[in-house]
This record gives C-alpha cells, sequence and structure tokens, in this order.
C-alpha cells in the first residue's frame, strides 16, 4: 500500500478553495479526500504528515526548460561550448541533475524543450515507470526551425549538420511533426522568429503562415499542441494565425495582439526569470557585458507585455526558460515572485504554474488540483505562500515533496550533496 495523509495545514486545493486546518488522503497514488480534517478520518495505517504551520499545494510546473544543459554552477561554460564539447550520456545526466533540482524545490511537472538524440524521451519513460525519480515529464524531442532560423544560426559552426535539423516548405515541416511523434513528442516546438543569440535578430520571421499551419494542423491530427517561439510582433500574428497552442516568450506584445490572444484561447508563457537572471548576474554566469546589454530591450519589454497579456485576459502559464547556468534549475519559484512582483496576488501567481499550466499540458484533469481523483502531487511549504510568495524560494521551506502520493524528500536529502 502506498497511502498517506497531509494533515493540519493550510491546503490551497486550487484558485479559490482552501482549506484551514487541511487534510489530503492519497491513497495508491491517487487523491481520494481533500477537505477540513474534521471531516474525514484518515484509514488505518496510513502513514501521516503533519503540516502544521505549513501551505500545502498541488506539485508545481514549469512549463518551459531546457533540461539538458549545464548542470555545473562552479563551471560556467557558454551554452555553444557546451554543446559542442560535452558527450550525449553526459548531457542526459547534466539533465538528471537537473531534474533533481527542480524536484526539490516543488516542481514535479516539467515541459521540456528538447534537445535532440540526447535521450529526454527515455529519461521521460524511466520516471514514468519508476526506475528513475524525478518530476513528470512532457518532452518535444527537439524544435523545428527553418534554414538560417533560430537555433540554426545559433548551431555550432563546426558540427556536423544532418537532415531534420531543419525544415522548409510546407511538405518539410509536416513531415518533421510526424517524424518527431514517431519519437514519442509529448508536444511540438517551432521556432517562428529570432532570438537573442549572437548575430540574430529577434524580428526577423522564420516561417510563413502556411508552413506554420502546415505544423499545426499535422500536430492536432495527432493530438499535440505546439509551442511557438516567438518575440516580435508579426511573429506572434503569424503563429496566432497558424492556430498555435502558446506563445514562448512573447516579449513584443502589443495591446491588439493580446486581445487576439485572449479571444483565441492561446497561452503565454513569459519566461520572464531567463532575462531576470541575466540582468541581474548575467556577467557571473558566462554572460559578457555587451551580453547583458544585448539583451535588456527583451527584458523591458517582456515586463510590458506580461502587464498587457493581463489587462487582456491572456491565460499566463508559468515557465522559466531554465537553462544552465543561466537561469538555474531549483530557482523556478523566481518566476512566481517576478509575477507578483508585477501585479498578480499569490494565489494568481501559483494558479499559472498549477491550473492554468495544467491546462496547457492537456493534462488538466490529472494534475495540477488537489481533488478526488488526480495524481498524489503535493507539496508542503512551511509558511503561508498566500501571504509571502517568496517563501517558495527557499528551499530550506520546502518541508516534504511528493510525486504520485511517494514522499521523495528523503531521496532529495540524501542526493543534496550532489545537487548542491
Amino acid at each position: 500500500m502506498n497511502d498517506i495523509a497531509i494533515e493540519g495545514g493550510l491546503v490551497w486545493a486550487a484558485p479559490g478553495t482552501h482549506h484551514v486546518n487541511g487534510l489530503v488522503v492519497i491513497q495508491n497514488g491517487i487523491i481520494t479526500y481533500v477537505g477540513p480534517a474534521d471531516d474525514a478520518a484518515v484509514p488505518a495505517g496510513t502513514r501521516r504528515i503533519d503540516a502544521s504551520g505549513c501551505t500545502v499545494l498541488p506539485g508545481l510546473i514549469d512549463a518551459h526548460v531546457h533540461l539538458t544543459t549545464n548542470s555545473d554552477h562552479d563551471n560556467v561554460v557558454a551554452s555553444t561550448v557546451f554543446r559542442r564539447q560535452v558527450t550525449k550520456p553526459a548531457k542526459l545526466l547534466h539533465g538528471l541533475r537537473n531534474a533533481h533540482r527542480a524536484l526539490a524545490a516543488g516542481f514535479t511537472t516539467l515541459r521540456v524543450m528538447g534537445h535532440r538524440d540526447v535521450g529526454e524521451i527515455k529519461l521521460r519513460d524511466f520516471v514514468e515507470r519508476g526506475p528513475t525519480i524525478g518530476p513528470r515529464l512532457l518532452v518535444s524531442p527537439w524544435w523545428i526551425t527553418m534554414t538560417n532560423g533560430h537555433g540554426d544560426r545559433s548551431y555550432p559552426p563546426c558540427t556536423p549538420r544532418r537532415r531534420r535539423d531543419t525544415a522548409d516548405g510546407v511538405d518539410e515541416c509536416g513531415k518533421l511533426v510526424r517524424l518527431q511523434a514517431l519519437e514519442g513528442a509529448d508536444f511540438i516546438k517551432v521556432m517562428v522568429s529570432g532570438g537573442m543569440s549572437p548575430a540574430e535578430e529577434p524580428h526577423r520571421p522564420n516561417y510563413t503562415v502556411a508552413e506554420l499551419t502546415a505544423i499545426v494542423d499535422e500536430a492536432h491530427d495527432l493530438d499535440l499542441r505546439v509551442a511557438a517561439h516567438a518575440l516580435s510582433i508579426d511573429d506572434i500574428r503569424r503563429s496566432l494565425a497558424a492556430g498555435v497552442d502558446s506563445i514562448e516568450h512573447g516579449s513584443y506584445l502589443d495591446e491588439p495582439t493580446a486581445k487576439e490572444m485572449a479571444e483565441r484561447g492561446s497561452y503565454l508563457v513569459p519566461t520572464m526569470a531567463f532575462n531576470d537572471w541575466c540582468q541581474r548576474e548575467g556577467t557571473r554566469r558566462g554572460l559578457t557585458p555587451e551580453g547583458v546589454e544585448d539583451l535588456r530591450d527583451a527584458h523591458d519589454r517582456t515586463l510590458e507585455a506580461f502587464a498587457i497579456a493581463r489587462q487582456a485576459g491572456v491565460r499566463i502559464a508559468m515557465g522559466t526558460d531554465s537553462s544552465g547556468t543561466l537561469c538555474p534549475f531549483g530557482a523556478h519559484a523566481r518566476e512566481l515572485e517576478l509575477y507578483v512582483e508585477h501585479g498578480m496576488t499569490p494565489e494568481e501567481a501559483l494558479t499559472t504554474a498549477t491550473v492554468t499550466a495544467a491546462e496547457l499540458l492537456g493534462r488538466e484533469h490529472q494534475i495540477g488540483k488537489l481533488a478526488v481523483g488526480f495524481a498524489g502531487d503535493v507539496v508542503v511549504v512551511a509558511g503561508d505562500v498566500l501571504s509571502d510568495i517568496r517563501l517558495l524560494g527557499d528551499q530550506n521551506n520546502i518541508a516534504h515533496v511528493l510525486t504520485a502520493g511517494v514522499d521523495r524528500s528523503d531521496y532529495l536529502a540524501a542526493a543534496a550533496s550532489v545537487l548542491s
């Protein structure tokens, strides 16, 4: 039996649903009761966790991470150097370490922007079946980009190019979606704009509406959602016209386009934490002073886009763009702090990392809430998170992390020396 009861804390089950002196009962990995502790009896033989003085939350979701990136915070390496010099098995081990850091921070689900042939699909399956401990992973095996597009231009120049690194034209775009589905993709990521890498311009469109529509139609036919890397207004508009499900970053969003996003029900994943880390600590994390300055406009515009999206009623799903040492794994709660600093209440911020993120992932009936029939993914945090979102950012406050009803805290404590 894998039964556990968490009792006595402030249970935040979902937006607007709180239980002071609450109780969560999990049996065989599934939640069977959520509510006041006085209204239910804990089954005999159930392990009990005293959550007095704590907030009990659904497992948190980061909807935009780059998992198999440098996990060695004492050895800062430029991403292009890391991709060129580190072997695929070593990258996967870095990814496992990063996954453990995320789990220790209370993030029990990650939406992974994958790197080709590194093995993130296999890692996902190992975690799901149980041989490996980690957060739930939803993986895009590789991004779809055009020749000379974002991701193609930043590819290490000395690395031999391979078929399917890029896709050009309607037929190639559709076929690459099918091939990624064959690999086991959970969703599709497409590069619709340039990026902020050297020699790139974020305003340069990367695909036509016809090419994007081919990607979206093929993905939707296969029950896969599409995440669009899109920074500029033209890129966002093309993405929306093609029917993508989420805009990643959306730095230069304006009011009319935000209104269209809200009307279409599209999601925005702001990834504010990445730019925040770069502006505050970029030179200590591998950027040159010039690189930090180059990112300043995108940072400022991302904050403006966030406010515009909120005003328009766009659905916002939490994502950090965690990647190597530039935006470290384990510090995911910084994104939520930024949301609160720029206008959200703590409850609104928590909603982006639970209910809304679960909806974006198509898992709204499995994760993102503490509700009967949902997976027993739970985080117990010392203090009242609804009063101070910053409590999440201090891992000393993370008292328990459960995935599918199994308390992983002892495992994570034993691994702490490796994670630090």
